[in-house]
């Protein structure tokens, strides 16, 4: 028999004894009726989304047909087949001006003797001031062959810019990559001549005592080298990235090169409409 005078053990007596973790209660309803909650308050289903078909399981679904993609590139996806097609159909819409080798011959007539007689206008100012006529001459022909070659590629640009051309237009692109490459082989060269001619000259200013002789080799120095960084920047990185990552492939093979104006390829001029 029990003891009826023991005394139930306290609570710093009870032995305490695990409970196994709780374990989700497997319902026995059809796996289509699992995702129906129940509409009481009490209600602890929970809603599981159900997965989407694949195309492996429904042919018809096709997110991600197959596409050009680079074997170089470090980028994932480009365009498809059909949109690669499409170009072959996009009509060419005609420039006015040389066609592009007379034109890219005409564009080194300016740019090799501008660079030429920048650094004679260096060499100038240091023997006859700026206030000499070898001078003059020497800095009024530079500028006058230095604009007229990049006015000319610029215009070129404008004509096969974004906003006026068929984004479809493969020819208007590499064009446009091709000029706005050209306009920095222009602008790199006479910003490296007037930044050595402006050390020098500043170093030396009180001897030579002419504030316009470093002063203006500065302001080419300025406006060549913004000028190549923004177009390095808004059209070669831009149009080199967006052929690449659509066509799989870009006249250039390499990006920094091209922003120094120095060709990676053989082929550098584009083709003709």
């Amino acid at each position: 028999m029990a003891d009826s005078n023991a005394r139930p053990p306290s609570a710093s007596q009870a032995t305490t004894t695990p409970f196994p973790p709780m374990t989700p209660v497997q319902s026995a309803r059809p796996a289509s009726s699992q995702h129906t909650a129940t509409s009481g308050p009490s209600s602890t289903t929970h809603h599981r989304h159900p997965t989407p078909p694949s195309p492996a399981d429904n042919p018809a679904i096709d997110h991600d047909p197959p596409r050009r993609i680079s074997t170089t590139a470090p980028h994932g996806l480009g365009e498809t087949e059909a949109q690669h097609a499409a170009h072959a159909h996009t009509a060419h819409a005609p420039h006015f001006g040389l066609r592009v080798r007379h034109e890219a011959a005409l564009f080194y007539a300016f740019a090799l003797p501008s660079l030429a007689l920048e650094i004679a206008a260096g060499v100038c100012g240091a023997y006859f001031h700026t206030w000499g006529r070898p001078f003059i001459a020497t800095m009024t022909a530079f500028m006058v062959l230095h604009w007229c070659a990049w006015l000319q590629t610029a215009v070129g640009m404008a004509q096969r810019a974004s906003w006026v051309r068929d984004e479809g237009d493969l020819v208007d692109r590499r064009q446009y990559l091709y000029l706005a490459v050209r306009l920095n082989r222009l602008m790199l060269p006479t910003a490296v001549v007037a930044l050595a001619v402006f050390i020098q000259s500043y170093i030396r200013r009180h001897y030579f005592g002419d504030l316009v002789y470093w002063l203006l080799f500065l302001l080419i120095f300025i406006w060549n080298i913004v000028f190549c960084v923004m177009n390095a920047y808004n059209n070669i990185t831009w149009e080199s990235d967006r052929l690449m990552y659509e066509e799989g492939d870009q006249p250039f093979e390499h990006t920094k090169w091209a922003i120094l104006g120095i060709p990676s390829s053989g082929k550098e001029l584009p083709k003709e409409a």
